[in-house]
């Protein structure tokens, strides 16, 4: 009796820590951005061509601000980082924050091979 006790205890204490938590679901969202399909490099772009072409992302918003937050911490010491500037990297994805033009991020690909490339410049 007291172990079916038990049971039902945990089984309610369960079905309420279930309930309390905010359930979580997978959904692809909207967001705001730019992008630019070009052959070349970033310093020097040239139209696309089908041997050289490339696709740079810069993303704005709500989803820049929750890339840059799972990035962290701040980059020191990088390009154009001072006062309240402040910069974060992962491998080819960059984003950034300042109180004036909020959060971007920026990205891309070389649509030949697939791989990540930068999306913009220091």
């Amino acid at each position: 009796m007291k172990r079916l006790l038990a049971v039902c205890l945990l089984l309610v204490l369960a079905m309420a820590m279930a309930q309390s938590s905010p359930k979580w679901l997978f959904s692809y969202q909207s967001f705001k951005g730019r992008y630019a399909i070009y052959g070349g490099s970033l310093s020097d772009p040239r139209p696309p061509t089908r041997k050289d072409k490339r696709i740079a992302f810069w993303i704005d918003g709500k989803v820049a601000k929750q890339l840059f937050d799972a990035m962290g911490p701040d980059l020191r010491n990088a390009c154009g980082v001072d006062g309240e500037y402040r910069l974060r990297q992962r491998a080819e994805v960059r984003c950034s924050y300042h109180p004036r033009d909020g959060h971007h991020c920026d990205f891309g690909f070389d649509l030949i091979t697939g791989r990540s490339i930068g999306g913009s410049l220091c």
